[in-house]
């Protein structure tokens, strides 16, 4: 995971594993630290995240980012782009490519 800001490498990377929340489904947070705007993170649930949300501590509260005067809360990734027919059915759900996130205009 890199910085949806600056597309910057996050520092103090963390990952919890929440166990097979659902059926044998493994839950992952990931977590990371960017110096310049703060900490990120995602779920993987067996598939690449949709999002990414700026929180305020791991593991935490989704906060606020303003940038150019408009507030995100959370920014789309390439997986949640692509439309259910372009999305291949088998994924390594931690490939990098899938990870990153639109710029912002």
């Amino acid at each position: 995971m890199r910085c949806p800001l600056c597309d910057g490498a996050l520092t103090d990377v963390l990952v919890r594993d929440l166990g097979g929340v659902t059926a044998d489904i493994t839950w992952q947070i990931h977590a990371g630290r960017c110096e310049e705007h703060g900490w990120f993170q995602t779920e993987v649930v067996s598939r690449p995240p949709r999002e990414i949300f700026a929180v305020t501590r791991p593991f935490g509260a989704a906060r606020r980012v303003v940038v150019n005067g408009r507030e995100y809360f959370s920014f789309p990734t390439a997986w949640n782009q692509l439309t259910r027919d372009e999305r291949p059915q088998k994924v390594n759900p931690l490939e990098a490519s899938y990870w990153t996130t639109k710029p912002l205009a």
